[in-house]
């Protein structure tokens, strides 16, 4: 009796992980578009610096942009504009992600639609933030740096680390991956 018992525990285990494996669907590849802001007061501040990262669906960059007033743009509407251009070049056909961008990133679209640099139909849908992905899998939704550590991923640091916008959009547009199985 107790032999069957463990007999019929493990089948039932062994069927219930088969179930989730094949449950859980590896999407297709998509190339990602990976952008990232870094404003002058918190969360809630103007943006000063921008950057993204266009990957094709092996992960290959296709893509870079890098902009800072005033380092190397006049004032904010020259960097937003640029970004703009930049952005309408490359957004189709890719999933648009952040990482906690529904406030910086969000307002960044929402100037650029509000100076009407991008149209009506023109922002990512769906934006997609990996914030609500990372809590879904059971990690820390606030830092993409303890998922890629969690896991064994890497990525460049461009010289600045999570100070830096290139390396946020690299580190989220990895753990994106990870996420999706899209290794």
């Amino acid at each position: 009796e107790g032999t069957m018992f463990f007999v019929l525990v493990v089948l039932v285990g062994v069927g219930v992980f088969l179930c989730l494996k094949r449950c859980r669907k590896k999407l297709p590849r998509r190339a990602v578009f990976s952008f990232d802001v870094k404003t002058n007061g918190g969360q809630w501040g103007e943006p000063f610096a921008i950057a993204a990262l266009v990957y094709d669906e092996g992960g290959m960059e296709m893509a870079k942009f890098s902009g800072e007033y005033p380092k190397n743009y006049q004032d904010y509407d020259a960097l937003l504009r640029a970004f703009a251009t930049f952005y309408l070049a490359n957004k189709k056909g890719v999933d648009v992600i952040v990482h906690m961008g529904y406030i910086a990133e969000a307002r960044l679209l929402r100037d650029m639609h509000d100076r009407r640099l991008i149209g009506d139909y023109d922002a990512p849908y769906p934006l997609y933030d990996i914030n609500g992905t990372f809590q879904a899998a059971g990690e820390d939704p606030t830092s993409v740096e303890k998922y890629l550590k969690r896991h064994g991923l890497s990525v460049d640091d461009f010289g600045g680390g999570a100070l830096d916008p290139l390396y946020n959009c690299a580190a989220t547009a990895a753990a994106y991956r990870h996420l999706n199985r899209w290794k």
